[in-house]
């Protein structure tokens, strides 16, 4: 109707004006309108709670950031809620256990420290309380040795009270320590691991940093807290720093003996690099299926397919610690790609090697070889390759001519017993005889392998093994100040971005690499300012603390810049993927991948820092 007059009219202005007025009766219905001071009161308040909201934002964000959890900023760490449950449902014998071992533990030390004016010092009271610490993250570290290492972040908002009482003079002075809070990052050490129940020879602990000990009240008689004097907080952490620094912080570690002796055989004064690269003739084994390839004529993929023999090979230098290869299909496998393999020996030791079939481990010895490490050593420095035989182990096995006595054909216990004896020591006898035999048919076999060659190449007698091996001396010089831990670092060196341009031409860059007296080159890269060089370096015997890491790259006659690396850096976060900047030039980067793995070793090297 509105609109028909409208028509009439002629006058849309009016009719919009009409609109407008209506809507706004029915919002001033909705929402009746505020005065002019609730405005603004409403308006402060308003700005109040944003400015709290922005206040508390910023305050989160920085308590977050200052005492957030590991796993948070760090992929490495995982999560163990179900482990916190474990240990809080444990805690009240965690407690007691705990407890009772450092009082009796560390009440003699304290005493031995008693001036002749203390007559008695001791503990009066020892709880840890009824809170259990929270684990917030943990992270494995991998190592080449026989050992496993666990980086663990612990958090503890404890209600603990400890009660230390001396008495001097016949006066009785009571010291109390309650309600500590404290975040720390301890790594623990399974070390070694050995094959015997409980399967764990000692545990090793110690603090990465020292612990951030956020609050903790320190009380004498009569409830007068010492930390409410001044200048006593900074003088009880300094006091509680210089007493831990030597005990726990790393490289200190504690250490707690499992087994006898934790578990530890005689010491080693070397290890073994192992590099798997191929093998050959494998057809040449002892009971090889119908379906394999036939003399002079090459495996067809379907034989391989249909006989499915995976080979794979273990070794070791003690019969205990037994390694073994991922499993490989075909008459010729490779190894190629698979991570080096590092084995504790001494220059005496047999490094031993067995080729077995996946799935019939137990009866498919199809050879063995052995060199002794001290071989190795002798023909280094430095990496050496070598195409080991495997020697069927039945070979110049004989049969024992004597038989055993029975009491059904009348010999007496004393006959039957001396030919059990004579047995066995004939039997013992044959077999140091067959190994002999053996290991000098061992060397032969070499030695006609490398002087018989066909067009085709070589004649293999014997199914054989390719490998690339390294002795490594971890030996240390007899006088040395501390025992630092060595490790395992393992630099690749993945590409140059934006490298120095020399005359105005791309350079021809190469690397060198050094760490703990050891240098490694990379190949040369022509006419490239981006080079991908994707090489991989291994330096052993390195000190965190002491040894660090350069690289430089140089072109032809320039040196297109260098960087210095803290390795305690990598030590401490175990993988490092990141891009350097080079120093000394105007622009250049390189990136690189850093890994480190403790070696476990027990002797110390004694280096003058690189200044």
């Amino acid at each position: 109707m509105l609109t028909v007059w409208s028509k009439r009219t002629r006058d849309k202005d009016y009719v919009r004006r009409v609109l407008i007025s209506r809507r706004r009766r029915k919002d001033a219905d909705a929402s009746p309108s505020l005065t002019w001071l609730e405005s603004v009161r409403a308006k402060k308040e308003l700005e109040t709670n944003e400015q709290d909201q922005i206040h508390f934002k910023d305050e989160f964000k920085t308590l977050f950031n200052t005492y957030s959890p590991k796993w948070t900023e760090d992929a490495s760490f995982n999560r163990v809620h179900w482990l916190n449950r474990v240990i809080d449902a444990a805690w009240p014998n965690i407690d007691t256990g705990v407890s009772k071992t450092v009082k009796e533990s560390v009440e003699p030390i304290l005493r031995d420290m008693l001036p002749e004016s203390v007559t008695w010092i001791g503990f009066e009271k020892f709880t840890l309380g009824p809170r259990a610490p929270t684990l917030c993250g943990i992270r494995s570290h991998s190592s080449h040795m026989e050992n496993s290492i666990l980086d663990i972040e612990l958090t503890w908002a404890s209600s603990c009270e400890i009660i230390v009482t001396l008495y001097a003079f016949g006066i009785r002075f009571p010291v109390s320590l309650r309600q500590l809070q404290l975040k720390c990052l301890v790594q623990v050490t399974f070390d070694p691991l050995v094959d015997i129940i409980p399967c764990l020879g000692a545990i090793e602990a110690c603090l990465m940093g020292m612990p951030e000990i956020l609050d903790f009240g320190l009380f004498l008689p009569g409830g007068i807290d010492l930390m409410a004097l001044p200048f006593m907080h900074g003088f009880v952490k300094r006091t509680v720093k210089s007493s831990i620094e030597k005990m726990l912080l790393y490289p200190y570690k504690l250490h707690i003996p499992i087994m006898e002796a934790s578990g530890i055989e005689e010491s080693s004064t070397g290890m073994m690099r192992i590099r798997f690269l191929k093998g050959n003739a494998f057809y040449k084994r002892r009971n090889y299926s119908r379906l394999s390839r036939k003399k002079g004529k090459a495996s067809s993929l379907m034989r391989n397919m249909l006989k499915s023999d995976n080979y794979f090979i273990k070794y070791w230098t003690r019969e205990q610690r037994q390694l073994s290869t991922p499993p490989r299909l075909g008459d010729a496998p490779s190894w190629d790609g698979v991570e080096d393999s590092f084995v504790l020996c001494d220059r005496e030791t047999p490094l031993t090697f067995r080729l077995l079939k996946q799935g019939a481990e137990r009866i498919s010895n199809y050879g063995e070889a052995s060199i002794t490490c001290g071989e190795i050593a002798d023909r280094g420095p430095g990496p050496i390759v070598l195409e080991l035989p495997f020697i069927d182990p039945t070979y110049y096995k004989k049969e024992c001519p004597l038989e055993y006595f029975a009491a059904a054909d009348g010999y007496t216990h004393e006959q039957i017993m001396t030919r059990s004896n004579e047995i066995t020591e004939w039997h013992k006898k044959s077999e140091e005889e067959a190994d002999e035999a053996r290991m000098k048919y061992f060397y032969r076999c070499i030695e006609e392998q490398n002087k018989t060659k066909t067009p085709g190449g070589k004649k293999f007698m014997h199914p054989t093994m390719t490998v690339e091996l390294e002795y490594i001396d971890t030996g240390a010089p007899d006088e040395f100040d501390e025992d630092y831990e060595q490790g395992l670092l393992t630099v690749e060196l993945l590409e140059g971005r934006n490298l120095l341009r020399v005359k105005d031409l791309p350079p021809n860059p190469m690397a060198h690499v050094s760490c703990a007296k050891q240098t490694y080159t990379s190949a040369r890269k022509l006419k490239t300012s981006q080079p991908k060089f994707n090489e991989r370096f291994v330096f052993y015997n390195v000190i965190p603390d002491v040894d660090p890491l350069r690289i430089e790259i140089r072109g032809f006659e320039v040196s297109l810049g260098f960087v210095e690396i803290d390795v305690s850096l990598v030590r401490q976060n175990v993988i490092m993927k990141d891009v350097f900047k080079l120093q000394g030039v105007a622009k250049g980067e390189i990136e690189l991948l850093l890994q480190y793995a403790p070696m476990s070793t027990k002797n110390a090297v004694h280096r003058i820092p690189v200044l």
